[in-house]
């Protein structure tokens, strides 16, 4: 389907709630979204093309849409996240995070194995799920080690090196018996189903007995036992994730520049922060509009995959329509045994809880200070850059082909540096050559050159540009695995994306393809 059939695709959608999907040329899935009216929301991405990253990205891999329609918005909520979970699309990046739960799973084979999983695909006994991950994995060590649980994949007829240790179950050994092994698979069964306070009891007189023959160090491990198991039991008698409400509130904080999403939580009384999300920045044009179906987006995509606080507190404004949509969404999704309320307090204890969640988002804004320092770490420097320039070449099967060059500032995008490039001397397609040539023609003044150039791409790309200055920096970030080389880096470094250096990059890379698909798509009308 050409792009023009796309368009007609999207001008000929109901308007009515449904679920969207946009296909590649392969007929994979890039990218799922609900909408309250199909085809309002899908025309958006056809009408910001050119402004808003997000558009462009997914207009230019799209070449086929397809929806299905629902009875009401929530229901379309609902469909889009159990699709989203299956199908993993490429734009959907939020929910890329997988299940934040583990399960204690007993499989149900001959030989059954004790495992610590994030779903539930295997066929057997799961206890869970548990949302506190450092107690659950303490108590599987437990269960391992007092029961002589773990499965040894060697054979070795003298048992190996764990079952000397008494760790292995002995299945390395040709005399394993599986009998003895499946009755105190049992015992492990029977101490997570039933009898847990005898089970704790049983645990504190250890300690206690410990502690009389001056076995510190024993009753010190006792305790942490104790304490795990404690915390897993508490979510096993409470049905798991629904003992959320008790103790925490969710707390979401919008910066004043619409440029960054913070999640904080209050916990017994403790106060810290959870997620932060860094926004794509975006053509004025739709920013006010795009950062408010950001927010939104965000919140919703978290939630699919994390348990919500009985109360949520925000310091930006969420009409009723959007407010009480996520509220039945989060309590429908989870099947929470309580109700969710979305508010944004003015007074009390909730007002204060946003207002401490400002502060330490205002306090965290300042590593946008510190971003030339966090480079200088990641990329093993000798001074911490300021100014970074970021260079995309983008054609349409080797027709049309453009540069583009953006440049940041302190970590801001400077448009004073934008620069677009039509492709001169470079007759085919030739990503390499013609990316050597912008890069030459930006530079044509050496007092132009930035304290960092960032390549869209891998090492070709790299070793294509970076002889033409000696005495410049260059770096290149590979999209696959999001992975970072320099000549000071060679072997690469994954970025983490879950910081702000990190997410800081990755934006700046994206800017700079948005802008050549935008002087491409330009062109390319002519």
């Amino acid at each position: 389907m050409s792009n023009q059939n796309l368009t007609a695709s999207i001008k000929s959608l109901p308007n009515t709630p449904g679920v969207y999907q946009f296909k590649d040329e392969h007929g994979q899935i890039v990218y799922i979204g609900k909408a309250k009216s199909l085809r309002k929301r899908v025309m958006n991405y056809l009408q910001r093309q050119g402004y808003e990253l997000k558009a462009d990205l997914i207009i230019a891999a799209s070449v086929q849409l397809d929806f299905i329609q629902t009875k009401t918005e929530l229901e379309a909520m609902l469909l889009e996240a159990r699709l989203i979970q299956s199908h993993q699309p490429k734009f959907n990046v939020l929910l890329k995070s997988g299940q934040p739960f583990l399960y204690i799973l007993i499989t149900s084979s001959k030989t059954p194995e004790l495992k610590l999983v994030r779903n539930q695909q295997l066929k057997g006994s799961y206890f869970g799920p548990f949302l506190e991950k450092g107690p659950a994995r303490k108590v599987y060590d437990f269960l391992l080690k007092t029961f002589r649980l773990k499965q040894c994949k060697k054979k070795i007829e003298n048992g190996c090196l764990d079952y000397h240790m008494g760790l292995c179950a002995g299945s390395c050994r040709s005399d394993f018996d599986r009998a003895a092994y499946c009755q105190r698979m049992e015992l492990a069964r029977m101490s997570l189903k039933q009898g847990h306070a005898k089970f704790l009891a049983y645990l504190q007189e250890q300690i206690e007995a410990s502690n009389r023959e001056q076995t510190f160090e024993k009753s010190r491990e006792l305790h942490g036992y104790y304490k795990a198991f404690a915390s897993v039991f508490d979510a096993l008698d409470t049905k798991g994730v629904n003992n959320r409400k008790l103790d925490h509130k969710d707390i979401w904080i919008l910066t004043s520049d619409r440029r960054t999403l913070f999640l904080f939580d209050e916990v017994n009384g403790a106060f810290k922060r959870r997620e932060v999300f860094y926004f794509p920045f975006m053509d004025d044009v739709v920013q006010e509009q795009a950062y408010e179906q950001l927010t939104l987006e965000h919140m919703t995509s978290f939630y699919r995959s994390h348990i919500p606080s009985a109360t949520i507190f925000v310091n930006f404004d969420l009409n009723d329509h959007e407010r009480e949509l996520l509220e039945k969404f989060v309590h429908e999704w989870h099947q929470l045994n309580y109700d969710v309320a979305v508010t944004q307090p003015v007074e009390g204890h909730g007002a204060a809880l946003v207002r401490l969640g400002k502060l330490h988002a205002q306090q965290d804004e300042e590593k946008r200070l510190s971003l030339g320092r966090q480079l200088r770490v990641l990329l093993k420097l000798h001074f911490e850059p300021k100014t970074i320039d970021c260079f995309d070449i983008s054609h349409k099967q080797g027709l049309f082909m453009v540069g583009s060059c953006v440049r940041f500032k302190n970590g801001e995008p400077d448009k004073e540096g934008l620069r677009k490039f039509h492709i001169k001397t470079v007759h085919q397609i030739d990503d390499y050559a013609s990316l050597r040539e912008i890069v030459a023609r930006r530079y044509a003044d050496a007092t132009e050159l930035p304290d960092l150039i960032l390549i869209d791409g891998g090492k070709g790309q790299l070793n294509a540009v970076q002889d033409l200055f000696p005495h410049a920096e260059f770096a290149c970030l590979a999209k696959r695995e999001e992975t970072i080389f320099s000549n000071r880096i060679p072997e690469g470094r994954k970025l983490d994306l879950k910081s702000f250096v990190g997410q800081m990059l990755i934006a700046l890379r994206d800017y700079a393809h948005h802008f050549a698909i935008s002087f491409h798509r330009s062109i390319e009308k002519f």
